[in-house]
């Protein structure tokens, strides 16, 4: 008799569904049903859930509007199921072959109300996405306010006990973004969730920036940043009123409190601020109130921490508008490519790449190639052909920077542009961490440009 249902959400990523799927089929614990909350359009992925569902015992779909989001396909999915443990996957999501048997195993040994297995995420060379598996290094019992397990809030892959869901009438949050967070959090606290497992729950992470971005296409908006904003003080002040209650005190220097803080900090950083030129300056402008009152709790040593993990960022000196930041650029790019294909990819790389503080001059003949989402951004500047680079450096401000190379440039590219309004004198000096091997000018030769 099945004792675990997986419910999938699927939208229309048929490849994707199918690796899911066939991780599920390679179980080597049967007793488990699958639940298919089928949401897309494409009717190539419902043929793919059709023939998983016909050919294989314990695997069901059922439908759901095609702009039903993952919170209410889950809820959907757990109104529909009676089992006595339940595991939410996403099309891609992997399981590791003797997984459900691990969590049986560790679910029969602790009887928690959520298991936290072992998630791994691979790189792009590994022949799978997400891998979350064996309960090794399995802590029986982990607390609330544990730093690891505060640190992946937003991570699925973890097993939850049915009853528990229908004692506190938990549901998914329906909202644009950071639903597990919210779910995980309101099971920690608010229903006294009894929790095992392996806390930190991520092992190893190679995806890069452009990996991440908003849950289910949500925008960066100033509406989806009070959501979060509302969810992390919410968080931070429930974390910080447990210590007071456990501890009968608080002074604001708790390991714990100051690693939400940080969590916090990270959250805005690489959810909105690193879309900041895509963001209205009325949510620039509360993000920077944001980070104020964050930076206000922190302690010095996690000032210093905070400046060795965001130096890219020259915290707290953030730009409060996209004006200003188009007016006061750190470096210039000078666009020196000879065809324009790739023009649209290496331009999104910059805008997404966590990094404001740069301008980007391009010739006329390039403007078609311009991707309409930036062609509108106030520090791209479109110059005539004929006298192009006379023109550029004559206007650009900060360091200057020819790029001849097309490709997209990774966020460590970027890292270090920003690190480079220095005197000229000292330029071969400024990329620290390349000093050893060669000078700034050398590093950017090796990646398609010149430093005037």
């Amino acid at each position: 008799m099945a004792r675990i249902t997986v419910i999938v959400t699927a939208y229309n990523n048929a490849e994707g569904l199918r690796y899911t799927l066939e991780s599920l089929c390679e179980q080597t614990d049967e007793e488990f049903d699958v639940l298919i909350v089928q949401c897309g359009e494409h009717k190539e992925n419902l043929a793919e859930i059709k023939s998983y569902c016909d050919e294989y015992v314990g695997f069901e779909w059922i439908s759901a509007p095609a702009d039903t989001g993952i919170p209410a396909a889950r809820n959907l999915g757990m109104e529909k199921t009676g089992n006595e443990l339940l595991l939410f996957m996403r099309e891609g999501d992997y399981l590791a072959p003797d997984s459900v048997s691990a969590f049986m195993k560790a679910y029969e040994d602790t009887k928690a109300d959520i298991l936290c297995p072992r998630l791994y995420i691979s790189g792009e060379s590994e022949p799978y996405y997400l891998d979350w598996a064996d309960m090794l290094a399995t802590v029986p019992h982990i607390g609330k306010v544990d730093e690891a397990l505060l640190h992946t809030l937003d991570i699925d892959g973890r097993v939850f006990k049915k009853k528990f869901f229908d004692l506190y009438s938990l549901r998914f949050p329906e909202q644009p973004i950071l639903y597990n967070t919210a779910f995980l959090f309101d099971c920690i606290f608010r229903c006294d969730a009894t929790l095992t497992g392996v806390a930190g729950a991520i092992y190893d992470s190679h995806s890069g920036v452009f990996a991440h971005g908003f849950d289910d296409g949500a925008e960066p908006n100033t509406e989806n940043l009070k959501i979060a904003c509302d969810l992390y003080d919410r968080i931070t002040d429930t974390v910080k009123t447990y210590i007071e209650e456990e501890t009968g005190g608080f002074t604001g220097d708790e390991y714990t409190f100051q690693e939400i803080l940080f969590v916090y900090f990270t959250e805005l950083t690489d959810r909105f601020y690193r879309f900041f030129w895509f963001l209205p300056d009325e949510a620039i402008t509360l993000l920077c109130k944001k980070y104020d009152e964050i930076d206000r709790l922190f302690t010095q040593t996690r000032h210093d921490k905070l400046a060795t993990a965001f130096k890219d960022l020259h915290f707290p000196n953030l730009y409060t508008s996209r004006a200003d930041a188009a007016a006061l650029p750190m470096v210039s790019l000078l666009i020196d490519f000879t065809d324009y294909e790739n023009l649209g990819a290496f331009l999104r790389s910059l805008y997404l790449g966590r990094l404001p503080f740069f301008a980007v001059y391009l010739r006329e003949s390039g403007r078609k190639y311009v991707p309409e989402s930036v062609s509108e951004m106030e520090n791209l500047h479109i110059l005539p052909d004929e006298g192009f680079f006379a023109a550029a450096r004559n206007e650009a401000q900060g360091v200057q920077i020819n790029v001849r190379s097309s490709g997209p440039l990774d966020p460590k590219v970027l890292s270090e542009l920003s690190c480079v309004k220095a005197p000229y004198v000292f330029y071969q000096y400024i990329f620290a961490s390349k000093r050893k091997k060669y000078s700034a000018k050398t590093y950017l030769k090796k990646k398609g440009m010149s430093m005037r």
